[in-house]
């Protein structure tokens, strides 16, 4: 199509674009419209950061006209633009500093940019994307911070419209760094932690590695704010893994809704999330959790949340620190599935050392 801009730009002092646009088939095309205002943290784009992109307008309008959909975004791509905007009004993060316009931040997915202004812009916190959710790269110390700041930000927002927050965290040595965070952020400032319920994402039925010994020594010995009866370990004794569906029972009696409000996930080396294992062998079920075996030399009996209850929490976060990683960080880039696949939600956002990417 050839085609040509007339009188009136975008600015200041006009609200109102003229566009004229020749088409192939001969017509001609004369259009007047007032450019939408945009705003991202209640702060309006300004018109002439557009004033580059007037000719993606007509060049789109005439492809329109013309019967060209190659331009046209499929409707896969519609949805997925729809959840990263979904996830960007959620999140109360600062997005990163456009490097020419200090109050504007950018960050681009794929096709799609994603710009606004923020007014507390934070230069070492950025966000980016991996595997098609929210990506936050730091060093590892770092990384604790964050996920703790999540935390917080969430026990907040859900004590907004409900007295009562869910809060899931996994195994492993990963989490002990936010443990750690966790405690120190708490003698700070003052949490409302008689509001908050701490459950386990998964257990070793072995007593000796228990996961619940590390929530005890490094979380719970150190606030004494959460009470005994916050705590929902699940069941392990020195004879081994409990009934699973007494925990499914605790966990609907405590929590009507049955979702949690927030998840904190691992990653392990061959692509596992809280023992979820590509190898799993179900013991018994029930709608949340598992009894499962699993092909390890650390207590192969586990109990573990299913997928189905991952995927309704409020927010999930999936922590990878460990040079082990590195190879599964790039498995998953490449677009390999693993287990950690399975986790797809909305709100899923990937905290990871930056010596891995």
């Amino acid at each position: 199509a050839v085609v040509s801009t007339q009188s009136g730009h975008y600015g200041r002092d006009s609200d109102q674009k003229d566009i004229e646009v020749n088409l192939k088939s001969g017509g001609r095309l004369h259009i007047n419209f007032k450019p939408p205002e945009i705003k991202l943290n209640g702060r309006s784009l300004l018109p002439e950061s557009f004033t580059a992109a007037s000719n993606s307008y007509v060049t789109l309008l005439s492809n329109v006209l013309d019967g060209n959909k190659t331009l046209l975004p499929d409707i896969n791509t519609v949805l997925a633009s729809w959840n990263i905007w979904d996830h960007v009004i959620n999140l109360k993060h600062s997005l990163l500093l456009h490097p020419n316009h200090k109050n504007m931040a950018v960050s681009n997915f794929g096709k799609f940019i994603i710009a606004g202004y923020t007014e507390n812009p934070m230069e070492e916190e950025h966000i980016k994307f991996f595997n098609k959710a929210f990506m936050v790269s730091d060093h590892e110390e770092h990384l604790y911070e964050h996920v703790v700041h999540d935390i917080v930000r969430v026990i907040g927002e859900t004590l907004e419209g409900s007295d009562k927050v869910h809060i899931a965290v996994s195994g492993g040595s990963t989490i002990l760094g936010v443990y750690k965070y966790l405690v120190a952020y708490s003698s700070k400032k003052n949490l409302p932690w008689k509001k908050v319920h701490i459950w386990q994402v998964d257990e070793r039925c072995e007593a000796a590695h228990a996961n619940a010994r590390d929530l005890k020594e490094f979380l719970l010995g150190d606030i004494p704010e959460i009470s005994p009866s916050q705590v929902h370990f699940m069941p392990v004794s020195e004879a081994g893994c409990g009934d699973i569906s007494a925990y499914q029972k605790e966990f609907l009696s405590a929590n009507p809704k049955g979702k949690f409000n927030y998840i904190i996930l691992g990653l392990g080396s061959d692509g596992h999330t809280a023992s979820l294992f590509p190898s799993s062998k179900p013991i018994s079920k029930t709608a949340d959790f598992k009894h499962v075996e699993v092909d390890t030399g650390i207590s192969p009996g586990r109990m573990t949340v299913t997928f189905d209850l991952i995927n309704r929490s409020d927010w999930v976060s999936i922590l990878v620190t460990g040079s082990d990683k590195r190879d599964i960080i790039k498995d998953i880039k490449q677009g390999k599935k693993f287990p950690v696949s399975e986790v797809v939600n909305a709100q899923l956002t990937w905290f990871i050392d930056e010596i891995l990417l």
